[in-house]
């Protein structure tokens, strides 16, 4: 970002702009005292409520103890943040926005949690994720009473034609494939006065990414990942035999179901192999990200699905190892002209304990040539590879029983209620426990509660505690 073409927008929940300030390198204290560089006179802001920090990198937002919170997602913040332009942060009840002065002309448009997009049928739960081609959001379709995801263009994109009709060829693409292991794209909205949007199948779970970083040592054993791979190599195969070509793997777009299923997510630079010859050839189109490309797709070379063979390669070395091939330095030149190090050695450098099988090792290895005739030939023969013989490869094991799901919100409100409301020998004695042990507290709690509630409720309605739960007549909150 250039900070010296950049504003924040302080908005009230309804959009009315309270103030516009513009924004240069530096630290910038938020709150409602005027000795503040950016004054909020609200009540819901504290004095001294919160921190900004611009500069080339990025945005980082910090609360400084305030009373109300300072909130992106929906989620306190406890430490300092990234933020995205165009990104609303909460505090207390007044939203913040940085934009760019020369090409965001007007203020933007809040979407928060409750606001019925798509002519109304459409509830915005939350936000779960956001990149430079768009914003996810998890929504409740209120016609079929399900949860489904939406993936919505930025604002910033919103008049941005070639970005619109990215959307629209990543429907048509995506719509091609049904596989049980590729995440679902059902329709392309666009009404008038609302931002276009992309209706798709929801996924309650994770992705490797996360799953890999809450591993014990921070990376994958082999026995975990083999029937997750297995899965992934027949969408792969699915997808390229319908002529489409993923272009973006990495660990971040494989998701992992609760069930512990895997679904490949996000064909935004999907290509369509039928669409490509040397007329509408895309040459010079490095789309990706550059830890997991092959030195073809980098160059801009006419897609293949060799070059979605290597970032998959690319991605289970990165899995194994905590990091793809090569990650620091010139990435560019090192892929285009240097052999990584082998699994074993890069596991024996950064002293890990990861026993990887030889033919593992082997075909992923394979999968990183730098010549695409030297890789595996398909997903297919790479399952064969990875798994030799004739006995069927393992079923994935179950996921953690920690994992995070996206729809765990009510238990996230009722942790962050007992933070912020609970004397401080409590919280210690509270962070002692696991995550695990911390909700299975919270349910307890929530149940004794509404125990009580109902015995209060049978007493004074019917003048004994326990009349309705013998005659199995509660009340409202159960």
């Amino acid at each position: 970002m250039n900070p010296e073409t950049s504003r924040v927008i302080i908005q009230r929940q309804n959009g009315e702009v309270l103030a516009d300030h513009k924004l240069t390198i530096g630290e910038y204290t938020i709150g409602r005292s005027k000795e503040n560089l950016i004054s909020i006179q609200n009540e819901s802001v504290s004095p001294c409520h919160a921190k900004l920090t611009v500069s080339a990198r990025g945005l980082i937002v910090e609360d400084l103890g305030s009373t109300h919170g300072t909130f992106v997602n929906g989620r306190a913040l406890k430490g300092p943040t990234s933020v995205s332009l165009n990104q609303a942060v909460l505090l207390g009840e007044i939203f913040l926005t940085v934009q760019h002065r020369t090409t965001d002309t007007t203020a933007p448009k809040l979407y928060i949690p409750g606001d019925m997009i798509g002519g109304g049928r459409y509830s915005l739960i939350k936000e779960i994720g956001r990149g430079g081609g768009g914003v996810v959001w998890l929504v409740q379709d209120e016609h079929l009473k399900q949860p489904i995801a939406i993936k919505r263009l930025p604002p910033e994109l919103a008049n941005d034609a070639t970005a619109l009709n990215d959307l629209i060829g990543e429907v048509q693409k995506a719509r091609m494939l049904s596989h049980p292991h590729i995440i679902r794209i059902h329709d392309y909205v666009k009404l008038t006065d609302e931002l276009p949007f992309v209706t798709m199948e929801f996924v309650d779970g994770s992705d490797l990414g996360t799953l890999r970083n809450q591993q014990e040592n921070g990376y994958f054993k082999w026995d975990r990942l083999e029937g997750l791979v297995n899965q992934m190599c027949e969408a792969l195969q699915y997808a390229h035999e319908q002529h489409i070509i993923h272009r973006d793997l990495k660990p971040a777009n494989i998701m992992i179901t609760r069930e512990g299923n895997l679904k490949l997510a996000d064909f935004g630079i999907a290509a369509s192999i039928s669409d490509l010859n040397p007329q509408n050839r895309m040459e010079g189109d490095a789309s990706g990200t550059m830890v997991y490309m092959s030195p073809q797709q980098m160059n801009g070379v006419l897609p293949t699905p060799a070059d979605d063979i290597y970032a998959l390669g690319a991605t289970l070395y990165d899995l194994l190892t905590t990091r793809p091939p090569f990650y620091e330095g010139d990435i560019y030149q090192q892929t285009q002209e240097s052999n990584p190090v082998s699994i074993s050695q890069r596991i024996n450098n950064f002293r890990l304990n990861n026993n990887i099988p030889p033919h593992v090792e082997s075909a992923i290895m394979g999968c990183l040539a730098k010549n695409p005739t030297q890789r595996p030939a398909n997903a297919g023969t790479l399952a064969k590879l990875l798994h030799p013989g004739t006995e069927s490869p393992p079923a994935p094991p179950p996921p953690p029983e920690e994992m995070e799901s996206v729809l765990a919100e009510s238990i996230e409100t009722t942790q962050r209620f007992f933070e912020e409301n609970t004397p401080g020998a409590v919280k210690s004695w509270w962070y002692a426990k696991s995550h695990k042990h911390r909700d299975l507290l919270l349910v307890c709690a929530i149940i004794l509660i509404l125990i009580t509630l109902e015995c209060a409720f049978s007493k004074l309605q019917h003048g004994q505690f326990f009349k309705t739960i013998h005659t199995w007549r509660p009340f409202l909150p159960w």
